[in-house]
């Protein structure tokens, strides 16, 4: 009788620990391909979420994955898929945060250290060219990375 409660605990200890790994890939991969700290200035739409102004932590697992954006308040987590990736030459670790009136969007997070960036809300023709001709600037909220 004791055995056959024994294993009934392990094997819900088991089927436990499996569900919380794969709810949260982080804490199965300490290896990230990406991990990141920012913080917010303001309330910035990215993705389908919005985020409070704060500290956040931000995880890349892979590639073709969703990046994984924690409070470090502890208040939200939130799992949010690129658009697409681009190459990412400019060198700079970031967020680039859009503008319309006083709503802020992220349109990409650029990996530096992969030389990818993640496009979550592509600029509009309009913004491209003022972008080229300088007319156009977008936030730079600097992203600090950690092995």
């Amino acid at each position: 009788m004791k055995k056959t409660t024994r294993s009934a605990i392990k094997i819900f200890l088991f089927i436990v620990i499996g569900l919380v790994i794969s709810i949260f890939p982080s804490i199965a991969n300490a290896q990230s391909l990406f991990r990141g700290s920012v913080t917010l200035p303001y309330e910035v739409r990215w993705g389908q979420e919005v985020l409070q102004p704060g500290d956040y932590l931000i995880f890349v697992n892979s590639l073709d994955r969703p990046a994984e954006i924690l409070s470090k308040a502890g208040k939200q987590i939130v799992f949010i898929p690129a658009q697409f990736t681009d190459r990412d030459d400019n060198g700079r670790t970031c967020l680039n945060i859009t503008a319309d009136g006083n709503k802020r969007t992220v349109s990409s997070l650029n990996m530096a250290t992969l030389g990818i960036s993640f496009i979550y809300n592509p600029l509009t023709k309009i913004q491209r060219e003022k972008t080229a001709i300088a007319d156009y600037v977008q936030d730079q909220v600097a992203v600090t990375t950690w092995k």
